[in-house]
């Protein structure tokens, strides 16, 4: 459907305080399953092409397209006039584009109705569209194209389609289907393309084709949000796996042998190239057999669907689907702890070969499980497994993200045949991977707390436990858990500490680094002890020397707190990123929208009292560079005024930005200005209050 209208992230670094950070949720952690005993489909990356995500060479660069593995593009019928999303110029001829997709490993479906200027399509007479057919399929033969999916006959019969000029939508299936055929034997069809599953819709529809001798080659719809509650922009994945289970029992119903299905449109607005949403997308594709699916078009042409920036760079959605790229060998099964939620999910493939397992996923919050079972029946695992895993954000998609961030590595062991691997402060629009190869490796920031030194306290046992195990009791006056633990450099690292309190009030331990006491660690409660499956984790800073370090955390003078694991980060210069949905908002609106960094902004900033707080600790004292991600969809300058630490500064001003950072196409607008800001050590506050003008604010980032 088309409508015409730093190293470490904030989070992290807000932890360089000389006591704990908050820890992230404490609720018992759900568990998202990966069985690599059950392949189910081999590696094709059905769910990684996108419409008209290809405009011409050179948009996008190959190296762009290239790693993302795409299995097929759906473009503009060849001499097309379609002007999608406010373009001047027909782009995206499929046929143009066609060498571009070949190079890159991809098909090209022509879809053939966008050879209309106008959409919804304005129909003309059947004696205009024989001549529109018969010019598309007579291109693409002389054009000598080899890597054509297939002609898309109609796009969203279910509400472009001009009965009253154009008679029955059946009827014209029937005649477009026997001239294409005619023109082209070889030639396979693709449809109806409704723009829902409309089991009622697609049942006329076949019965008609099958009765006709029609039947499509391929048959497709569209998955663009909730059909069954009729929100096509509320985000609903869990229903795709029932669609694709209702059109089979048809074809078994219908007497129809089975088709390959073209989810040829997919994803709602609010989603858009979201690493966290998208991977729930390609999940559902993929554990139901579907044959290919193309990211939705609600932007520009020739930008993967919202995979590539403005300025042709990658943003945090590429690496997610790279990271499906990379994937080969077996897709296996995945299953999430609630298949109908709109939560994490992912997919996961082994490759014997490389002797690895990956996984990809996301759309979860706070700490969940990642259980990877079955690893007896791959014979290169046996004893430990190493476990990887790294991140990607989404700062909005015309923000470029160059890398991907490394969350952790370790040594898990393997125990009946699975590892549990524990995701601590996820963030729903973040995409994350885990890579699983065999053995030990010395790559580890990860020390599990029953491999340590444990003194007067008792080494347990748990599903839910990182690699399975933890210390508690740790109770007496003697007792303490010892890690021994390798810098690559001298500096600060964030130290990360997995833990339980099922105690009613905060419990402390004391925290050596190589014999110097170096601070009292805080353990908000969890409600619960960790056999209990109540977990979470707290940040703390320390200084490590190069090479080994002694880490002791013993017990404190409050309360009682049990050990999972510590994990170790270096802490690099400073720069910290702040959403302004997470700051303390007054009288204004935190507001959804794909275009925002973390999907999240704050509109509505119009009143005298509107502010937005951010709260920054600075290492030192100093005036820093500070960037401020904004909508301004005026006609001219707005501001925001500006204190820090209760003193007023000079006023924010705002530039015009085209639009505001809504989910609308080419209006939803975020820029980005930087301005200085000068900080004293220690905790700052900032408040961006009501100027002139209005302005939306996104996020800032100071360093």
């Amino acid at each position: 459907m088309k409508k015409i209208a730093c190293l470490l992230s904030g989070a992290l670094l807000l932890s360089l305080l000389p006591v704990s950070a908050k820890p992230v949720s404490a609720a018992v952690p759900t568990t998202f399953t990966v069985d690599v005993s059950e392949s189910y489909r081999p590696v094709t990356h059905v769910a990684s092409g996108s419409l008209y995500g290809l405009a011409e060479e050179g948009r996008p660069a190959d190296d762009l397209i290239g790693p993302t593995k795409p299995k097929m593009f759906t473009q503009m019928a060849p001499d097309g006039r379609q002007l999608p999303n406010g373009e001047t110029t027909p782009i995206g001829d499929a046929l143009k584009v066609a060498d571009i997709a070949k190079r890159n490993g991809a098909e090209v479906m022509i879809r053939m109705p966008d050879i209309y200027p106008d959409f919804p399509y304005r129909w003309v007479s059947w004696d205009d569209w024989y001549a529109k057919v018969d010019h598309i399929v007579q291109a693409r033969l002389q054009s000598g194209a080899d890597n054509i999916y297939g002609y898309e006959l109609w796009n969203e019969p279910d509400w472009t389609w001009n009965a009253n000029a154009a008679g029955s939508f059946n009827e014209a299936w029937k005649k477009t289907y026997l001239r294409v055929k005619q023109l082209d034997s070889s030639a396979k069809t693709v449809g109806p393309s409704i723009s829902k599953y409309d089991e009622a819709w697609i049942r006329n529809y076949l019965t008609y084709a099958r009765d006709n001798n029609v039947l499509p080659d391929i048959i497709s719809w569209h998955e663009l949000g909730d059909p069954e509650g009729n929100h096509r922009d509320t985000p609903a994945t869990g229903y795709i796996s029932d669609h694709v289970a209702s059109y089979r029992a048809l074809e078994k119903e219908l007497g129809i042998s089975p088709r390959p299905i073209s989810i040829n449109e997919y994803g709602v607005i609010a989603e858009q190239a979201v690493p966290g949403s998208m991977v729930r997308y390609i999940a559902e594709f993929e554990r139901t057999g579907v044959d290919t699916a193309n990211i939705a078009f609600w932007f520009r042409p020739g930008r993967l669907s919202n995979l590539v920036t403005d300025t042709g760079q990658k943003n945090g959605a590429w690496w997610l689907y790279k990271w499906y790229g990379d994937m080969s060998g077996q897709m296996v099964m995945t299953t999430p702890a609630d298949p109908r939620a709109v939560d994490l999910d992912g997919i996961a493939s082994v490759n014997d070969s490389k002797q690895q397992v990956n996984v990809v996923f996301g759309g979860g919050t706070g700490n969940h499980n990642v259980v990877v079972k079955g690893l007896d029946a791959l014979s290169s695992f046996s004893g430990t497994a190493h476990v990887k895993l790294e991140s990607t954000p989404w700062y909005g998609v015309d923000t470029a993200v160059p890398n991907t961030t490394s969350e952790f590595s370790g040594n898990f062991h393997i125990q009946n045949g699975q590892i549990t691997v524990p995701v601590t402060n996820m963030k729903a629009s973040t995409g994350y991977q885990l890579i699983v190869t065999p053995g030990e490796q010395n790559d580890v920031n990860r020390y599990e707390a029953e491999q340590a030194d444990v003194h007067d306290a008792a080494v347990l046992s748990n599903k839910q436990a990182s690699d399975g195990g933890y210390v508690g009791t740790i109770d007496h006056e003697d007792s303490y858990v010892q890690f021994a633990v390798q810098a690559p450099t001298a500096g600060d690292y964030q130290m990360t500490v997995g833990y339980a309190n099922g105690g009613s009030a905060t419990a402390t331990h004391t925290l050596t680094v190589n014999d110097n006491t170096y601070a009292t660690v805080h353990y908000p409660t969890t409600g619960g002890w960790l056999a209990q499956g109540n977990v979470s984790a707290i940040q703390q800073t320390v200084s490590l020397k190069q090479g080994q370090n002694i880490i002791t955390l013993a017990k404190g003078n409050a309360g009682y707190a049990e050990l999972d694991y510590i994990q170790l980060q270096p802490v690099g210069a400073f720069d910290v990123r702040l959403e302004a949905e997470n700051a303390k908002v007054q009288d204004a609106k935190v507001v959804g929208s794909s275009f925002a960094s973390n999907r999240m902004f704050v509109g509505n900033i119009d009143n005298p009292d509107s502010s937005v707080a951010f709260a920054v600790y600075a290492p030192s004292a100093g005036t820093y560079s500070m960037d401020v991600g904004y909508g301004n969809g005026t006609s001219a300058t707005s501001t925001h005024t500006l204190t820090v630490n209760g003193q007023v500064q000079n006023a924010v001003s705002y530039p015009v930005s085209g639009g505001w950072i809504s989910n609308v196409p080419n209006a939803g607008t975020r820029k980005v200005l930087t301005v200085p800001v000068t900080l004293k050590q220690g905790d700052n506050t900032l408040v961006f209050g009501k100027g002139t003008g209005y302005a939306e604010l996104d996020y800032i980032q100071i360093r």
